[in-house]
Order: C-alpha cells, then structure tokens, then sequence
C-alpha cells in the first residue's frame, strides 16, 4: 500500500519540495495529493506545509501560523525543518549525520522560507544576484498553475536525489575528521607548514576548528594520478589565502608551468594562486615547499 504525502496545491516553494522528498526516502512506495481541501488533507498519511496544523503525533506539519516551531537558536522551521526534526535521524541513519545535514542543507531552507536573507549584491557588481536552490526551484512553477502537480512531483525527485547526496557527502564529512586530525598532528610535529591529507578527505572545517592550525598553510593530496596542493583560505569560506602560490606560476599550465616551476611533470596552477597539480607527489611536495620560502 501507497504512503500518501499530502500537501498544498498551487505554486510550490524549496520547503514543500524538500519535505516530501525527505518522506519519500522513508516511503519509497509513495503518491503524493496536493490540494487545499480538508477531506482530501484527511485522507493524507502525512500532511505537510499546509492545514495550519503542527502536531507530530497526527503527522501534521505546518509551520504558518503565529508563533510557529523554532530552532533552539530562534531560527524559525519550514516544513522540511519540521520533517527533519522528526525524521532526519532516521532517513540518515544515525543523528549526528542528520545534523549535519541540517547544517549544511536543511535550515538554508528554513531560513529563506521565513524570510531570512542570507546573501547580499556585491558592491562592485551589483546587477549580479545568485541564484540560489530556493530560487531555482521556484523558477520551476509553471506558467499554467494546473500543470504544477506534474512539475512538482519532478523537483521531488530532484529534492531527493539532492538530499541523498548531502547525505553521502556529511558522511565523508564526519569520516575525514580523523583523517585531518592524524594529518595535523604529523605536520605539527614535524614542525612544517603543510599538511598531507588522504583522498577525498573533507580537510578545511576540520582544520580551522583544530588547535594549532594557524601555522598551516598548504594540504596536499592525491586525487587518482594526480597530486593537488591547496591554499589555506585566511578564513573558513574566504577567498583570499593564508599565502598564494607564487604568481609566476598562476594560470600557466603544462610545458609553460614546468618551465616556471622548474619540474618535468606539472600539469597547472590556478590563475588565482590557490590551487595546483603535478603528476607525482615528490614534485608538487617541492613546489609546496618552494612556496612556504617565497
């Protein structure tokens, strides 16, 4: 038997989407019904963004009313927010995933659905705007608000894919913290500069939240053939670096990048001095090492 989400009919927004995609993982034998009639919301296994109801025990969960559901921080919960307090440690599997999830996914929704701004224009660019995946998938409404029902139950296919994948990438997230903390730990007492991290190692929170990393300055790692070094961002989301590679080098690639570096084996350094690769792990080892004396 079908698990029957239920939720708003009209133009949908990231909230609702992601609130049924999120059910739909736990009941992957689902129909969804949007609607705005109550004797359609009671035929619903779980209804969601609209009823003007929250009440976990009767699987209702919406957020539009005075004095809705908060975070413990005060943020206020969308519909997805409200699903993943209840179910995220269950979709994912274990809790502390969940919330990272909710970190790094979930409340960007929250946020935005209660009219949270989280971007502003840039100053010297200000016909520029992102968009972001709240807007994309409002962009998704069709003109013929009959024809939403379809597009909807797309984007939670969408939503979900999307889910599944933050799901897998908190996993790698929470994994490489040993994996940062053993590379720190190396480098530190031997007193260098850099860090030898393993593949696919999620390195940068991790190491701004570890005591010591302030002398850190490059990561080094292997990624199948190849052997990347990275700036240090000077902050955690920054773009600007603790120290650019030399700027004789940024934007040159293969023979030009050899020449430069002084190597057989380079294959380029970014135009923005932050990020380079070479075939063999010794070449880009001297290169980090190169960069720290400059």
């Amino acid at each position: 038997m079908k698990t029957i989400l239920g939720t708003h009919s009209g133009n949908f927004h990231a909230d609702d989407v992601f609130a049924v995609a999120a059910l739909s993982i736990l009941h992957p034998e689902y129909e969804i019904r949007r609607s705005r009639d109550p004797e359609v919301w009671a035929q619903c296994d779980y209804l969601v963004d609209v009823g003007g109801t929250y009440d976990h025990a009767e699987k209702k969960y919406d957020h539009h009313f005075k004095n809705g559901p908060t975070y413990d921080d005060g943020l206020k919960m969308s519909s997805i927010g409200l699903i993943w307090k209840h179910y995220g440690a269950e979709i994912c599997g274990d809790s502390k995933l969940a919330e990272q999830v909710c970190k790094t996914l979930i409340r960007q929704f929250d946020a935005i659905d209660n009219g949270v701004k989280l971007s502003a224009p840039l100053d010297d660019f200000s016909d520029v705007r992102e968009v972001s995946l709240t807007t994309s998938i409002s962009m998704m409404n069709p003109d013929n608000p009959f024809k939403a029902d379809d597009v909807f139950e797309g984007e939670v296919v969408r939503a979900r894919q999307l889910l599944l994948a933050a799901i897998s990438r908190a996993k790698r997230w929470i994994h490489s913290r040993a994996g940062l903390a053993l590379a720190l730990n190396e480098a530190l007492a031997e007193k260098r500069a850099y860090i030898i991290v393993p593949e696919n190692c999620k390195w940068q929170e991790h190491l701004f939240n570890s005591e010591g990393n302030e002398s850190i300055l490059y990561a080094v790692f292997s990624k199948g053939k190849k052997t990347f070094a990275q700036a240090v961002p000077s902050a955690l989301g920054e773009y600007s670096n603790r120290k650019d590679f030399p700027q004789a080098w940024a934007g040159l690639m293969d023979d030009d990048f050899n020449q430069a570096a002084g190597i057989s084996d380079g294959i380029f350094c970014h135009q923005g001095a932050f990020l380079l690769a070479t075939y063999s792990f010794d070449s880009t080892l001297k290169l980090v090492e190169e960069a720290i004396k400059a």
